[in-house]
């Protein structure tokens, strides 16, 4: 191969690359240019909203999900039973007054402890550490597969309830 013929490749690379930046910019601004002459609603979001998803998760699922009051009238309730989702520390930190945790990945070994207080019927509230956690909804879902029936997903989980000064608890214990 001759210095000619490489120089050649080398500038036919270059003015390849440089097209290619071309087309790339051009796409890009008319890409932006049709966005923003579409009417505002039909236009996509350029930041996705993700305060609902766990809410969006569990309708699709078929878990009902209940907000602040609900939870405040489970957590009262005296049939109800309500399961932390969390990991025991942060369960240990705080948690919602009455409540056990159960840590999904330890539902199988430690059921068992709830047995006397729980029926396939038994209101069962779940909630984790807030609007982001999708623990209690995975929690509800294998309860679900064991047979109970009565789910309720609290979303907004444990920094919600301390944000609107919800009553919490320390310690090992509900």
């Amino acid at each position: 191969m001759t210095a000619g013929a490489s120089a050649l490749r080398r500038g036919d690379a270059l003015r390849l690359a440089g097209a290619g930046a071309a087309l790339l910019a051009v796409s890009a601004a008319l890409g932006l240019a049709v966005h923003f002459l579409r009417p505002a609603a039909t236009r996509l979001p350029w930041v996705g909203d993700w305060a609902h998803h766990v809410e969006n998760l569990a309708f699709r699922a078929g878990v009902p999900v209940t907000f602040l009051e609900g939870a405040r009238m489970r957590v009262g309730a005296a049939d109800a039973v309500v399961f932390d989702a969390r990991i025991p520390e942060q369960y240990a930190a705080g948690h919602l007054p009455g409540a056990f945790n159960l840590p999904l990945e330890d539902v199988d070994r430690q059921l068992g402890a709830h047995a006397a207080r729980l029926r396939p019927d038994t209101p069962i509230l779940v909630y984790c550490g807030g609007a982001d956690c999708t623990d209690a909804l995975e929690l509800a879902l294998k309860l679900r597969e064991l047979g109970f029936s009565d789910l309720t997903v609290y979303p907004g989980g444990y920094a919600e309830w301390v944000q609107y000064g919800g009553a919490t608890r320390a310690g090992a214990a509900p």
